[in-house]
């Protein structure tokens, strides 16, 4: 199979089984939404049936304040895009995007999101009134976290955020596929970096559990991104956290009440 063709009965399996709604904003809406919801369920399940770290009610109650609102917002929006009539629509290609292509606009979407979302949460820590009064909300949970901690954000930071997030997709005209995948990779990931887990080969790729937590627990903030680790080794909020969570319980344990 050619480099040109390899997307191709994916890309026709949506476009045939969705039909119009491919090229609705809701479609790449409900990208980021299952990106909440696989690993959300996934490792809610984990927590409750397999760690026994958390009680279902437990689990359910973080569920619950982190997508009460999100998850009614969701409900809204995909009823005005099913039923109301927009006057724009995506673009639907009927050629999916070569294998290069995909993969360069993939990466891209990772960097530029990164890099954006680490300097956006930088500054959400540095602006006193704003880190008090909006990014407080999700700092409110402390480790051990649970995966929908990472839902636990105010409004305004929720918007921000996803914003730069997605923001190559939003700026570049990628292929409508690639932005579908790569909109739910992307928020997968943000979700698994709250998930309380190691996970040894996805760790050594993306931000993970261990080191968030140890951001969750510090007064000064280290491993500030939520994707990856580049920006933070590049700026030097980066810190390691081995033997996490020993590491995470000293920082919870010398930071005051």
């Amino acid at each position: 199979m050619s480099d040109q063709s390899a997307l191709q009965p994916a890309w026709d399996l949506l476009r045939d089984h969705l039909g119009g709604f491919v090229g609705s904003p809701g479609f790449l809406l409900t990208a980021v939404v299952l990106g909440i919801y696989v690993p959300g369920i996934v490792f809610s399940t984990v927590d409750v049936f397999v760690a026994r770290r958390l009680t279902w009610q437990q689990s359910l109650a973080v569920y619950w304040r982190a997508m009460k609102w999100y998850g009614a917002v969701y409900i809204v929006a995909l009823g005005v895009c099913i039923f109301v009539p927009l006057p724009f629509a995506l673009a639907v290609p009927a050629a999916a995007p070569s294998v290069g292509e995909f993969a360069r606009d993939l990466v891209l979407y990772f960097l530029v999101g990164d890099f954006c979302s680490y300097w956006w949460h930088r500054i959400e820590h540095r602006h006193g009134w704003y880190a008090k009064h909006i990014h407080r909300v999700h700092h409110a949970d402390r480790p051990p976290l649970s995966i929908w901690t990472a839902m636990v954000v105010h409004p305004v930071e929720g918007f921000s955020v996803f914003v730069f997030f997605h923001l190559y997709g939003l700026v570049f005209p990628i292929h409508l596929f690639t932005f579908a995948v790569a909109a739910f990779a992307m928020t997968a990931v943000t979700m698994i970096t709250h998930c309380g887990y190691r996970l040894p080969i996805y760790d050594s790729i993306f931000a993970h559990a261990a080191g968030h937590d140890l951001h969750h627990s510090r007064r000064e903030p280290t491993n500030i991104s939520v994707v990856l680790t580049l920006c933070d080794r590049l700026f030097g909020s980066y810190e390691r956290a081995s033997d996490w969570p020993a590491a995470t319980r000293r920082a919870m344990s010398a930071r005051p009440s």
